[in-house]
């Protein structure tokens, strides 16, 4: 059986000590139609669904997470199109791309609404996010952000005493990863930095990563039912927001959704796959440079973290 590289991003930040700003960077894309046969699976049963058949299994989960690579354009017109197919119309969409507390509010122009809500159209390009945010606004459902205050990030990284905001302590606590989850992100975190990640920067960023998956949790249980947009990273069940709500609101349905490329389907990573996500979107592979060519960690005062795009699977 051939082996197949699957990608995965967890997340790309870009930490400034004079406001630290999250931040992509991204490969070189190729432009590519997605393949309307490319199957949703069912990780679980091993079962290929049609989008409606997906479309019924989420009738009535409550908090539906899509994941994504920040980079490959299909993934954000593939999700957009899927939300404007779901039931529940009025049901909000939480995005990774805004800061907890911010809404957006449409206006004449797309974009400029979502830079009023405060949105980085460097940070998340606009050439990839336009076709996601144009259907979002079709929709016409409201639309919140979720992300991690950078006040929190750079007091984090700056060593402050007792960095966690009143807030999330209480869901911090209720939280904790296990061993396996907490050395899977560890790992996940070394290895998608190229393995070059100094070893200072690590608590920090797993902190980081923590109450990012808190926070967007939080934003979610505001709501009876959501849909939230955020990286296959982020949506993961050993330690991703799934984690979080389950530990939080037990009570609540949760389904995750990855958006994975791919070109075949192979039982081992599969196996993986179940511990991580209940539905696997499969995309065909975008272009890319390598990214660890170019990774370098600058001196303490700036921290330049960029993730590894892509890891081989055997």
């Amino acid at each position: 059986m051939n082996t197949i590289k699957r990608t995965y991003l967890i997340a790309t930040l870009v930490f400034l000590l004079n406001g630290i700003v999250g931040s992509v960077t991204y490969g070189q894309t190729s432009a590519g139609k997605v393949d309307p046969q490319r199957p949703i699976l069912d990780t679980r049963t091993q079962k290929t669904l049609s989008v409606a058949e997906l479309i019924q299994k989420l009738d009535r989960v409550d908090y539906i997470l899509l994941g994504e690579f920040h980079d490959n354009p299909s993934h954000h017109q593939l999700r957009g199109e899927f939300i404007l197919r779901l039931n529940k119309p009025k049901q909000a969409v939480i995005v990774e791309y805004l800061l907890a507390g911010k809404e957006v509010r449409f206006t004449d122009s797309t974009l400029d609404s979502l830079h009023a809500a405060g949105f980085n159209s460097k940070a998340w390009p606009w050439s990839i996010y336009s076709p996601l945010f144009e259907q979002l606004r079709i929709s016409q459902r409201p639309i919140f952000g979720s992300n991690l205050d950078r006040s929190i990030s750079k007091a984090i990284f700056s060593g402050e005493p007792n960095p966690i905001p009143v807030q999330f302590k209480t869901d911090y606590q209720k939280s904790t990863l296990s061993g396996s989850a907490m050395s899977a992100l560890e790992q996940d975190l070394i290895d998608g930095h190229c393995g070059k990640l100094p070893p200072t920067y690590l608590k920090p960023m797993m902190m980081v990563q923590r109450l990012t998956d808190i926070s967007m949790a939080q934003a979610l249980l505001e709501r009876p039912s959501g849909i939230l947009l955020a990286g296959n990273g982020h949506i993961r069940k050993d330690y991703g927001v799934p984690q979080v709500l389950k530990a939080i609101a037990p009570h609540r349905s949760v389904v995750n959704i990855a958006f994975i490329e791919d070109d075949g389907l192979d039982s081992k990573n599969l196996a993986k796959d179940r511990d991580r996500y209940d539905y696997v979107w499969l995309s065909k592979p975008i272009e890319r440079k390598d990214p660890c060519a170019d990774l370098h960690f600058s001196k303490p005062s700036k921290w330049c973290l960029v993730l590894k795009l892509s890891q081989p699977v055997s």
